[in-house]
Protein backbone atom coordinates (compact mmCIF):
# COMPACT_ATOMS: atom_id res chain seq x y z
CA UNK A 1 0.00 0.00 0.00
CA UNK A 2 1.31 3.51 -0.77
CA UNK A 3 2.75 5.02 2.45
CA UNK A 4 3.25 8.41 1.39
CA UNK A 5 4.01 10.68 -1.34
CA UNK A 6 7.58 11.90 0.15
CA UNK A 7 9.04 9.55 -2.24
CA UNK A 8 11.04 9.85 -4.98
CA UNK A 9 8.99 10.73 -8.40
CA UNK A 10 10.35 7.76 -10.13
CA UNK A 11 8.80 5.31 -7.35
CA UNK A 12 5.82 7.39 -7.40
CA UNK A 13 5.55 6.76 -11.36
CA UNK A 14 6.03 3.29 -10.29
CA UNK A 15 3.03 3.31 -8.92
CA UNK A 16 1.08 4.75 -11.16
CA UNK A 17 2.42 2.23 -13.88
CA UNK A 18 1.43 -0.63 -12.10
CA UNK A 19 -1.96 1.20 -10.96
CA UNK A 20 -2.83 1.54 -15.14
CA UNK A 21 -2.14 -2.11 -15.45
CA UNK A 22 -4.11 -3.06 -12.57
CA UNK A 23 -6.79 -0.93 -14.23
CA UNK A 24 -6.27 -1.91 -17.89
CA UNK A 25 -7.47 -5.71 -16.48
CA UNK A 26 -11.24 -3.98 -15.87
CA UNK A 27 -13.33 -3.13 -17.92
CA UNK A 28 -12.82 0.63 -19.21
CA UNK A 29 -16.36 2.02 -18.10
CA UNK A 30 -17.60 1.90 -14.66
CA UNK A 31 -21.16 0.43 -14.19
CA UNK A 32 -21.35 2.20 -10.91
CA UNK A 33 -19.66 4.86 -8.46
CA UNK A 34 -16.20 3.89 -7.17
CA UNK A 35 -15.30 6.57 -5.20
CA UNK A 36 -16.44 9.35 -3.03
CA UNK A 37 -17.56 12.33 -4.56
CA UNK A 38 -15.58 14.90 -2.78
CA UNK A 39 -12.34 12.53 -2.94
CA UNK A 40 -12.06 13.66 -7.25
CA UNK A 41 -13.04 16.22 -9.15
CA UNK A 42 -13.08 14.00 -12.08
CA UNK A 43 -17.11 12.86 -13.28
CA UNK A 44 -16.50 10.30 -15.34
CA UNK A 45 -17.29 6.65 -16.08
CA UNK A 46 -13.77 6.21 -17.21
CA UNK A 47 -11.16 4.70 -14.49
CA UNK A 48 -8.36 5.66 -16.48
CA UNK A 49 -9.55 9.50 -15.82
CA UNK A 50 -9.43 8.99 -12.14
CA UNK A 51 -6.12 7.58 -12.70
CA UNK A 52 -5.17 10.50 -14.99
CA UNK A 53 -6.72 12.80 -11.83
CA UNK A 54 -4.76 11.51 -8.99
CA UNK A 55 -1.47 11.44 -11.39
CA UNK A 56 -1.62 15.06 -11.95
CA UNK A 57 -2.05 16.12 -8.16
CA UNK A 58 1.41 13.92 -7.73
CA UNK A 59 3.06 15.60 -10.43
CA UNK A 60 1.64 18.90 -8.85
CA UNK A 61 2.61 18.07 -5.54
CA UNK A 62 6.45 17.01 -6.34
CA UNK A 63 6.74 20.87 -7.85
CA UNK A 64 5.37 22.01 -4.37
CA UNK A 65 8.08 22.99 -1.63
CA UNK A 66 7.75 21.26 1.50
CA UNK A 67 7.25 24.59 3.37
CA UNK A 68 4.11 24.98 1.05
CA UNK A 69 1.02 26.08 2.96
CA UNK A 70 -1.27 23.73 0.35
CA UNK A 71 2.00 21.09 0.63
CA UNK A 72 0.16 19.25 3.45
CA UNK A 73 -3.68 19.68 2.01
CA UNK A 74 -1.96 18.29 -1.20
CA UNK A 75 0.19 15.63 0.41
CA UNK A 76 -3.17 14.60 2.53
CA UNK A 77 -5.43 14.72 -1.38
CA UNK A 78 -2.82 12.52 -3.02
CA UNK A 79 -2.46 9.80 -0.22
CA UNK A 80 -6.26 9.53 0.03
CA UNK A 81 -6.66 9.22 -3.61
CA UNK A 82 -4.16 6.60 -3.83
CA UNK A 83 -5.87 4.72 -1.54
CA UNK A 84 -8.93 4.83 -2.62
CA UNK A 85 -7.42 3.53 -6.49
CA UNK A 86 -5.70 1.20 -4.38
CA UNK A 87 -8.47 -0.83 -2.96
CA UNK A 88 -10.96 -0.40 -5.84
CA UNK A 89 -8.46 -1.75 -8.09
CA UNK A 90 -7.37 -4.62 -5.74
CA UNK A 91 -10.51 -5.57 -4.26
CA UNK A 92 -11.46 -9.01 -4.19
CA UNK A 93 -13.27 -10.28 -7.28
Amino acid sequence: MFTGIDETRGKTEAVFARLRERAALFPPELTHEWFDQGLFKTRSTQVMDYLAEAEKNAQALHELRADSPVYGFMNNVVQQQLSALVQALYRPS
